[in-house]
Formats: structure tokens, C-alpha cells, sequence
């Protein structure tokens, strides 16, 4: 099966031109219809589904590389690209080179998704083509939700109507342009997504790399949580931890290997991963130490999360078992926004209850003492400060950072290089990340201010 999809997939070289909506005439006289002849039975989309390098695999990882939890030096920083430096200093312009991937991959994974929808339109409805249809809306409303969290503002609702969305990227045909909706619509559109896969699902699937019900339900809590609805956020969370609720005891792990927590363990809803932005790789950069000392002795993601390089440390807690950014849904996640939600709800016990749960399983045997008589004020704190520690390099604190600061954390972030000091000050506009220039000349979309 999966030589019959490489001819589907040589169209690759034609995803930039569909994701800024411009046609190129040498390729549309070579009726590239013709690429798409593969596309023929149920067989042939599920095989696409199920080809992980480019459905899975292939997220961006660009919120690692913008946050405050780890830091590169002088040398390093002096030995890597333009784009990286001006992403690492949140630079307002050329982030990205031409056709970069951390752009190109969603938007890639978004007409393969309009290919097969488009492609089932000729079928009558079944088991077999709705259960294609949910996975292939899955995926589109993902890809769409990695954009939005990279390339726009914070969720504002009294602004979102007005304030500059995505490219919704819809239908596979490239010939149409371009042009940016709204943040409101854009959230419409993974939430319409997301909510018509839900009915096709099922609980689980076979594997963790297939969408299910499960997984979605936890797409949606962090759609919703991106959006500041915690009322939904929680209830979406909570709708996922009914299918799967385990917990991984950290006193199970082997702290000093290399790679400690396997992949697809008994934690993970559904996997996907990012292909890391260089600067922020394992072998570059070197682990905060405000971040590392949060960690007490008895905390075990201290030693399972980090090893030491010289007189810094490096992370080494990948849900991947390797040095590959975990992206996906897992319980521990749910978990935490479970708790923020039921905090902010002023349900304190319930709140307590799924923070202890996950702590428990994350200190050494009979030294955790478990959380009570919080106020909702001094719990909330201890939730964000937990999330920060437990779900470091999984693309999240980047989303978090931006929702908090919209409700006055106030939390800057800086850079050093050579002694000068570089501050993303709270709810900067640099928050938004500029689209690629290339993206930008070839479609006429307005950029990010």
C-alpha cells in the first residue's frame, strides 16, 4: 500500500502554491489531477490516513523553540540560521525560510485531508466511508488548531470576530487564493472539525496513531482551553479521562537511561509528534534553571526529565522514547486541565483530587503529601505551576503562556545573547508569529503586525 500512495504524495512540491491559494500554469497544464488517481477506493484513503511520517509525525514544533524553558549559548546561537536566531529572539520578521516546513507539513497534511474528502464524495455513505470521514476531519481540525496556536493572537471573544485568523484551506483546489478568516472563524472551523469526527469514532481504535473518540474529546478540551472556555475545556477533558484515565508510576521508570518513558505508553490517547525547530533540539538547548530547580529531590521528573551536560542540564523526558517532540493527547494533560477547570470553577476537592492523582505517580514512594485546604487563588497557582513542570517540550506552554497573560499573569519571558538582554513583554503582538515572507509575497495576505 504504501508504494500506491508515493504517486499521490510527489504533489508535495505543489502544497506551498495551494496553501497561499496561487495556481501555477507549467503544473495545471500537466493535469495534476492525474497525481490524484490513486485515489480510487477506501482502501487508498485509509492507507493515506494511516501514513503516519505525514499525518502523525510532521506537526510543528515552533512553540518550543519561543518559550522560556530552556535558553542556548552564545556559541550556539552564533552557528544557526537567521530564522533561528530571529525566532529565538522573537524577532518580528523572517522566522522561517522559503517553504518552511513548520508552514508547508500542516498545510500538506490539510490537502491530503481535502484530497480524501473530496475523493469520498463519489461514494455512498457506509460504515467504512463515514469512519474515513471522522479521521480525515480529525486530522484537518488538528492541523488548523497547530497553525492557529503558532501564527495568531490570544483568543480574545470580544475581539475574535475582527481579529486575523488562518487561511482556511477547505477544498483541494489550489487555484483558489488564499485569504485569511477570522480568529473566530478559524476556531469555528477546528471545532466543526473536530465535533463531526466525534459521531464516526470509536472509543479506541487499534493504535494510538488512528483518531478515536478519546483523542478527539482531548483535542476539543484543548481547543477550548486555547479559547479560555473552561467550562467546555473541563467537560471535553473529563469526556477523555472516561476512556482512558492510567497514569504512568515514575517509580516504575528507569530514571538514568537515556530515554525513560517509552512511546505510545499507557498514557498516550493518541500520538503525534513534531520534528523540532533546531535551536530548540536536545543536543542545543540547555534547560532553564529556574525551570529545574521548581523540581524538589523527591519530584522523580527531576532525574527522569533531565540529565546533566557539563554544569547545565538537557531534557530527556520525550513521550517518544527519543529525542522527538510529543504532541499528542495524553492523560496526564487531561489530567492537569481537568483540574485547572474544576479550580477556576471554585470545585476545589475535585480539583485537588486530579492533581494529587497525577502527583502521586510522579514522587518517590511515600514522600508525596498530598495538597488540601487550598483557596482557589493558591491552587490555580499550583495547577499553571504543574503544568509547567509536567508537560514541558510538548508545544503547550507557548498556548499557555499567551491565554494567561490575556488574564493579567503578566508573565515576560527573556533572551541573553552576548550580554544583551532581548523581553517578550505580556500580550506583545509578537505573540503572533509572522507568516513566512514567501507565503506572504505569493498570496497577498496581510501579515501579522
Amino acid at each position: 500500500m504504501k508504494k500506491d500512495i508515493i504517486p499521490f504524495l510527489k504533489i508535495a512540491i505543489l502544497i506551498l502554491l495551494m496553501a497561499t491559494g496561487l495556481g501555477c500554469k507549467k503544473y495545471l497544464d500537466e493535469k495534476p489531477d492525474q497525481k490524484l488517481a490513486t485515489i480510487q477506493t477506501t482502501d487508498d484513503m485509509q492507507a493515506l490516513l494511516d501514513y503516519y511520517l505525514k499525518m502523525n509525525f510532521a506537526d510543528p514544533a515552533v512553540p518550543n523553540a519561543c518559550v522560556d524553558d530552556y535558553y542556548v549559548t552564545n556559541e550556539v546561537f552564533a552557528a544557526r540560521s537567521v530564522e533561528d536566531q530571529n525566532m529565538y529572539l522573537w524577532k518580528g520578521d523572517h522566522n522561517f525560510g522559503a517553504s518552511s516546513s513548520q508552514w508547508f507539513s500542516p498545510y500538506e497534511m490539510v490537502y491530503i485531508c481535502n484530497s480524501i474528502l473530496d475523493a469520498l464524495d463519489k461514494f455512498e455513505p457506509s460504515a467504512t466511508t463515514n469512519h474515513i470521514k471522522a479521521q480525515t476531519l480529525f486530522h484537518r481540525g488538528r492541523a488548523f488548531l497547530n497553525i492557529i496556536g503558532i501564527w495568531t493572537k490570544p483568543y480574545n471573544a470580544a475581539t475574535a470576530a475582527t481579529d486575523l485568523g488562518i487561511p482556511l484551506r477547505v477544498d483541494a483546489n489550489f487555484n483558489v487564493v488564499s485569504v485569511r478568516a477570522s480568529l473566530a472563524e478559524s476556531y469555528a472551523q477546528v471545532l466543526g472539525d473536530l465535533k463531526a469526527a466525534l459521531t464516526y469514532l470509536p472509543a479506541r481504535d487499534i493504535s494510538v496513531v488512528r483518531p478515536s473518540k478519546g483523542a478527539t474529546y482531548g483535542m476539543l478540551s484543548r481547543t477550548y482551553l486555547q479559547m479560555r472556555d473552561y467550562i467546555n475545556a473541563g467537560l471535553y477533558a473529563d469526556s477523555a479521562l472516561q476512556i482512558q484515565n492510567t497514569l504512568m508510576d515514575f517509580n516504575s521508570l528507569t530514571a538514568s537511561a537515556n530515554f525513560p518513558i517509552a512511546q505510545q505508553n499507557i498514557e498516550v490517547l493518541f500520538d503525534s509528534r513534531a520534528p523540532t525547530v533546531a535551536i530548540a533540539s536536545q543536543t542545543r538547548a540547555l534547560i532553564n534553571p529556574d525551570l529545574y530547580n521548581l523540581y524538589s529531590a523527591n519530584d522523580l521528573r527531576k532525574t527522569v526529565y533531565f540529565k546533566a551536560s557539563g554544569t547545565a542540564y538537557i531534557f530527556k523526558g520525550y513521550y517518544t522514547g527519543a529525542a522527538s517532540v510529543f504532541n499528542g493527547v495524553a492523560t496526564d494533560e487531561m489530567l492537569l486541565t481537568r483540574a485547572e477547570c474544576y479550580a477556576r470553577a471554585n470545585q476545589i476537592t475535585k480539583a485537588l483530587a486530579d492533581l494529587n492523582n497525577l502527583l502521586a505517580n510522579r514522587y518517590k514512594k511515600g514522600t508525596f503529601t498530598a495538597y488540601a485546604n487550598q483557596s482557589p487563588t493558591a491552587l490555580l497557582a499550583l495547577i499553571k505551576n504543574e503544568r509547567r513542570k509536567e508537560l514541558i517540550m510538548r508545544t503547550l506552554r507557548w498556548g499557555d503562556i499567551k491565554r494567561w497573560n490575556m488574564e493579567g499573569d503578566e508573565i515576560p519571558m527573556s533572551r541573553t545573547i552576548n550580554g544583551a538582554q532581548t523581553v517578550l513583554q505580556p500580550n506583545s503582538l509578537r505573540y503572533a508569529l509572522p507568516f513566512p515572507e514567501d507565503v506572504i509575497s505569493l498570496s497577498g495576505m496581510p501579515q501579522n503586525p
